[in-house]
């Protein structure tokens, strides 16, 4: 199988910075992922779903639609190939972790903006993660310093999120389509 890479972070984030569309390249990355993990319906494209999108903005930056079709296909690709857009590892830790909690609120945002319910949820694994990206986009990220510790904290974190969407979207996905199955068997009698 070919390796598929998300676009270059600097890169997205002067696009962004070019235009009206007013998202930090992780909320961005985060987004999409939120909206390809609650979002079966093949109809719904994610230029009718983003805020703020208009047509200018999305005619003059193709990175967008390639961010998006590679999320997609690193979602399906399930554990392996699967990456949070983050700034890179030079970049100082503080700012590495302001982009971690937009990447968790953008990818919340998806959620919601394709009707999956957030909060009051009935308790199980997905709900859980939910929970735990619900807490991570609230993390203060001015307290962070560049230490050891710190560090693989923010590495742990990363991962655990990774993992944490991988769930999601394994879950939204089999639930789904069972329940597409069920529906469609009913209609046939």
């Amino acid at each position: 199988m070919t390796q598929v890479s998300l676009p270059n972070y600097r890169e997205l984030d002067f696009a962004l910075a070019q235009n009206e569309l007013k998202l930090h390249p992780s909320e961005l990355h985060g987004l999409f992922c939120g909206i390809l993990s609650g979002n079966l319906d093949s109809k719904v494209t994610w230029e009718t779903l983003v805020p703020d999108a208009t047509k200018e903005v999305l005619e003059a930056h193709p990175i967008l639609e390639t961010l998006y079709t590679t999320s997609a296909q690193q979602l399906d690709a399930f554990l392996f190939e699967f990456q949070l857009l983050l700034p890179p590892d030079a970049d100082d830790l503080p700012v590495r972790a302001e982009a971690l909690t937009l990447w968790c609120q953008g990818f919340l945002t998806g959620l919601k903006l394709v009707h999956i319910q957030i909060v009051d949820r009935e308790q199980s694994e997905i709900t859980e993660a939910i929970n735990d990206l619900v807490e991570i986009a609230k993390m203060n990220y001015e307290e962070v310093v560049s230490s050891e510790e710190d560090e693989a904290a923010y590495v742990e974190l990363v991962e655990y999120i990774r993992m944490a969407v991988i769930l999601i979207y394994q879950d939204l996905r089999s639930d789904r389509t069972t329940s597409t199955k069920m529906s469609s068997s009913l209609h046939l009698h």
